[in-house]
């Protein structure tokens, strides 16, 4: 049984099922139901809903044979996000958003999707 003291450190990242090495500021924001207030006369309380997409923005170390060009491209991948306490999350048919950027030898590479928890 894992340690239940143990926090989230370190993420595994896999695109499309390779292992890219990363700098380790991956994250992750799960998307799904967004709640936001509406104001009403002498009431609070009152909100809407939308549903937005799950978001993996990745720091990738750039290294032979990465092809950013590649990366950039991607509109129906799959991203795997690991972590070290057992948690496993899965973006199916995300897409690069963002133009990636590459700075000091490292490239941030935003997906957005719909993110699954497959494993706890």
């Amino acid at each position: 049984m894992a340690n239940q003291r143990k926090v989230w450190g370190q993420t595994r990242v896999r695109i499309d099922g390779k292992e890219y090495a990363t700098e380790g500021k991956s994250s992750l924001e799960i998307g799904g139901v967004k709640r936001e207030a509406v104001a009403a006369d002498h009431r609070a309380g009152y909100f809407m809903e939308s549903t937005e997409p799950g978001k993996m923005e990745v720091n990738l170390l750039v290294t032979a044979g990465i092809s950013l060009s590649a990366l950039q491209a991607m509109d129906d991948a799959n991203v795997t996000f690991e972590a070290d306490t057992g948690q496993t999350y899965v973006m199916d048919g995300g897409y690069v958003s963002d133009m990636i950027s590459v700075s000091d030898g490292k490239a941030k590479v935003t997906f957005m999707g719909e993110v699954q928890e497959v494993r706890v």
